[in-house]
């Protein structure tokens, strides 16, 4: 069965929905009917192979890249994530939920313009404590480019009884499912729609902006997804609102949206021209419900290096996640 392009317009909108909106409700229609999660489909990553100790994983470029061209930091978050994870599968399987205990992330700043490639191996397990640990890392290619590389603690725990299964999206998987039309959307997708149509008209509405204006360099991803801090002198904030488009197959805000979210926050703190060279990250407590706040401020400023520290917080003022990142000039 191929995809249905359906028409869905609301009664606000009297255009076609826009590439990136049908993205969405095509993202919608697939975690329909599998067990995994909003967005990796939005992303369009694809598990290639899992064995025993390894995995790859696959994503396409195409829109998932900023302004500049260059792939979108939390696109490669979650496919770090992601891939980090699929590498442990081979052992636990897919019926284990796997929570992120803490994760360190490099890029290498290199331009990719081929289909990322993302290459993941378990390098230990500890099961003599009283919960199973794994540790994995990747490194994540575009070609031949080594674009980031990354490794991760994950805790090994019971998936919840109401929870399904995570399956194996392949590539054809993507492109098999009839779409479903805004009237077949259930109250909690119509939500995710309407997010994603603002999005696309808040990124319209920008386009005659200054061009320094960093809401006019955002993605629609980015829009989608809520992130777009807002710069304090050295210091910024962002709030996200938990739901389907950022969660992952249990509910939570899937970490690699958590480690985005992060990093968008970091780089507000100081002017354009600088990017992320490195950021560690503690998984404290899952966001579940409600807004997460991200606070971010730089501990020290130098010619060509900054580092800075985020919180993520739920409005309760409960940690969620806390990181450490060292920011470079470009």
């Amino acid at each position: 069965m191929h995809p249905t392009r359906t028409q869905t317009h609301s009664p606000s909108d009297a255009a076609t929905p826009d590439p990136d909106v049908l993205r969405v409700l095509q993202a919608l229609s697939l975690q329909r009917i599998s067990g995994w999660h909003l967005p990796g489909y939005y992303l369009g990553i694809a598990y290639d192979s899992v064995s025993l100790d390894e995995a790859t994983l696959t994503m396409d470029l195409d829109r998932n890249v900023d302004r500049n061209g260059q792939p979108l930091p939390v696109a490669l978050c979650i496919l770090a994530d992601v891939a980090l994870a699929a590498a442990i599968r081979g052992e636990v399987g897919f019926e284990t939920r796997l929570a992120t205990v803490s994760a360190r992330l490099t890029f290498t700043g290199r331009s990719g313009t081929q289909r990322l490639l993302a290459r993941s191996h378990t390098r230990f397990r500890s099961d003599t404590n009283t919960i199973a640990i794994r540790n994995s890392s990747v490194a994540v290619l575009s070609g031949d480019t080594e674009i980031c590389f990354a490794e991760a603690n994950f805790a090994v725990l019971n998936r919840p009884a109401d929870k399904p299964a995570q399956v194996l999206p392949s590539p054809e998987s993507l492109e098999q499912v009839e779409w479903l039309g805004i009237n077949d959307l259930t109250d909690q997708e119509k939500r995710v729609y309407l997010k994603a149509q603002k999005a696309s008209i808040d990124g319209r509405h920008r386009e005659g902006d200054s061009a320094g204006d960093r809401d006019t360099t955002a993605t629609f991803t980015e829009r989608f997804w809520g992130l777009m801090p807002q710069a304090h002198g050295k210091a910024a904030t962002c709030e996200i609102e938990c739901g389907l488009h950022i969660g992952n197959r249990v509910g939570h805000v899937q970490g690699g949206i958590l480690l985005g979210l992060a990093i968008s926050t970091s780089l507000a703190t100081v002017e354009h021209g600088w990017r992320m060279l490195e950021i560690s990250a503690n998984f404290i407590r899952p966001g579940t419900e409600g807004i997460l706040k991200a606070s971010s401020r730089i501990v020290n400023q130098g010619r060509n290096l900054a580092h800075v520290t985020c919180d993520i917080t739920t409005d309760t003022d409960r940690l969620v996640l806390q990181t450490q990142s060292t920011l470079i000039r470009e």
